[in-house]
């Protein structure tokens, strides 16, 4: 069965229920109490703050659209039920930013998704945004023009809100397609284990990395005063946008920090010249970006140092021969099912193979992040080509002694 449309007509904008106080939240919820699955997106605000949330919630049922102001709504907390109840699917697109995004702000935890994106990458899709699937599947366009709104500001204009209920209006009819080509691949069993693990993994809320600045471009070009100068200037950066909620890269980017760095201003009024830095951070900030720099160039280059890490011990040469084995396997395996190979065996999977050679496919489930369905597909393909490779070194072992003596 071809779940594929060949036609992509631009589509009509589809009827939605604006949600904007507790009494509409609450009429919302008696409509979804009885429902079985649920289609859902968030809109969040993370490029137009720092302190980011949850600016938009959509739900789409099989004949009805909410789109729920979570800024309005005080109540939002009541969905924790339905997010958490497993006889009821919650359908999602990347499900993983989401599930992160309504656990931080609403404290939810999450039983029975089916993410399309996910499942899109099982069947080796090789376009998995949102809108290129509906367009290659459903023959649905849905343009991406406000992808980058700032969904904080209100009030939302027509299109934001349009856009916004596009983004599950026709999920479930994704969802449905992408099921019935699982089914036919035989990977839907792949698909729910994966479903299960994203739901109750654990993600923490990413934190400052006061060492970052040997990532920004340009860091190993500088002399050591320079980079004492692009040390202060991000971690100043840093302090300046949580003060301004707003995020880091709109207060300074990174090519200004390192420009600064080489070409220190003299005087804050230098500043409202130079190119990439704002008025607003020139006013507000330039006497001290001068004070910063000049005594940062005098710093103790003591703390540039790193902190001695943990001795890793490199690995064998035998866990680096099994290594370069097993992705000879993987790229095979991924050019036979047509997927990434990523997808087949992630990389730290096959590492820990390699490292720790299994000995039976129980030893298998022992790896962290091992799924069982790869374990069922693939574990006695890889046990076999670890024995034939190991009874092949013992053999070139034994001919070379014979041969020597």
């Amino acid at each position: 069965m071809d779940v594929r449309v060949d036609s992509s007509e631009p589509q009509a904008s589809p009827p939605y229920t604006l949600v904007t106080t507790d009494d509409a939240f609450r009429a919302m919820m008696e409509r979804l109490r009885p429902v079985r699955r649920l289609a859902i997106d968030t809109e969040a605000d993370s490029l137009y703050h720092y302190f980011e949330k949850v600016c938009l919630l959509q739900i789409s049922t099989e004949s009805e659209t909410f789109i729920v102001d979570p800024l309005a709504v005080a109540i939002v907390g009541e969905l924790g039920a339905l997010m958490a109840d497993p006889a009821v699917e919650k359908v999602f697109h990347a499900a993983g930013y989401d599930v992160y995004c309504l656990r931080r702000d609403y404290n939810f935890s999450f039983a029975n998704i089916f993410d399309t994106h996910l499942a899109g990458s099982l069947l080796g899709y090789e376009f998995l945004g949102l809108g290129t699937m509906m367009e290659e599947i459903l023959g649905v366009h849905h343009s991406k023009g406000c992808q980058r709104d700032d969904w904080s500001r209100r009030p939302l204009l027509a299109e934001q809100l349009e856009y916004a209920a596009m983004d599950t209006y026709h999920l479930l009819r994704l969802r449905d397609a992408l099921e019935e080509e699982l089914r036919q691949k035989g990977r839907l069993g792949w698909a729910l284990e994966e479903f299960d693990a994203e739901a109750s993994a654990a993600r923490s809320e990413k934190e400052f990395d006061t060492e970052g600045f040997r990532r920004i471009k340009g860091f190993r070009e500088l002399d050591v005063p320079e980079r004492l100068v692009l040390r202060a200037l991000y971690l100043f950066r840093d302090a300046v946008a949580r003060k301004l909620d707003a995020p880091a890269f709109k207060v300074l980017n990174n090519s200004v920090l390192v420009d600064l760095a080489r070409r220190p201003p003299a005087t804050a009024q230098e500043l409202f010249r130079r190119p990439g830095i704002s008025y607003r951070v020139a006013r507000k900030f330039g006497e001290e970006l001068v004070a910063l720099i000049r005594d940062a160039c005098a710093q103790d280059p003591a703390v540039l140092q790193l902190p001695p890490r943990p001795m890793a011990h490199p690995p064998s040469r035998a866990a680096r021969h099994r290594m370069e084995l097993l992705k000879k396997w993987r790229l095979g395996k991924s050019e036979e099912l047509k997927l990434q190979v990523g997808v087949v065996f992630p990389a730290n999977l096959l590492e820990g193979l390699a490292g720790t050679p299994p000995e039976s496919l129980d030893d298998f489930m022992k790896f962290p992040g091992m799924r069982r369905w790869r374990v069922e597909e693939f574990g006695a393909e890889i046990l076999q080509a670890l024995m034939d490779d190991k009874e092949g070194c013992v053999s070139g072992a034994d001919g070379g002694a014979a041969a020597q003596g």
